[in-house]
Parts: C-alpha cells; sequence; structure tokens
C-alpha cells in the first residue's frame, strides 16, 4: 500500500495582491445581494396567541372553581380575618376561572360543573 501525498506544489499561499483583489471584487459585487422581500412578495403569517398554564396555575384554577361550586363564592380564610372575600376579590377570582375556562384549563369534568354554574347565575 503507497500513502497519497499531497504535491507540495499544488499548495497555494494566499499573498497580499490576492486578498486585495478579493475584496475588492465583493465590493463590486455586494450591491447585487439584496433582499430577499424585494424580490418577491412575502407573504407575512398569522400565528395566534395560544395561552399555557403551568401545573401550579392549573391547581389554583382548579381551587378557584371548586370553591366557587361548593359555597356560592370563593371563600379563603386568611390569617384570622373574615373568611368572605370582598366583591372586589370575589369578582376577581370568577375573571380567573372565566378565563381558564375559556382557554381549557380546567379539567372536562370540573369545566362543565363551571359552565352550569354560570349559566344559572
Amino acid at each position: 500500500m503507497s500513502i497519497i501525498r499531497p504535491d507540495e506544489r499544488s499548495l497555494v499561499v494566499p499573498t497580499r495582491r490576492g486578498v486585495v483583489l478579493g475584496l475588492a471584487a465583493s465590493f463590486l459585487c455586494a450591491p447585487a445581494i439584496v433582499r430577499a422581500g424585494s424580490i418577491m412578495p412575502v407573504r407575512r403569517v398569522v400565528i395566534a396567541e395560544r395561552f399555557s398554564a403551568g401545573f401550579v396555575e392549573r391547581l389554583w384554577y382548579d381551587m378557584n372553581a371548586s370553591r366557587l361550586l361548593q359555597h356560592g363564592g370563593i371563600i379563603m380564610p386568611f390569617n384570622g380575618r373574615d373568611p368572605t372575600l370582598s366583591e372586589a376579590e370575589r369578582s376577581q377570582a370568577e375573571r380567573a376561572v372565566r378565563f381558564a375556562l375559556k382557554h381549557g384549563f380546567l379539567s372536562p369534568q370540573r369545566a362543565e360543573e363551571v359552565r352550569l354554574f354560570f349559566a344559572d347565575g
């Protein structure tokens, strides 16, 4: 077997003159490089915003929904304070449950119960 060795005479060493000529040629050809948008029309892609909720957020939505269903309102004891929420806190919790229902963060069974609850009043 023979070892294939490159021929030392075929190696080309770049010279300063070659580098300067290469740069000059690239600057002359640079105006020919244009953006794709100017060559052909590019359509915009509309990406629908998809909401996601992690495990803890889903638990929070589910807890709010179950309290809403059990007591007709959200009841949470907080440091010896009256456990019933104010009207503003209740409406905020209802908005959260409606958001979870709209975006599918509740389980199918819980979602159906919440739909019936909101339909009743």
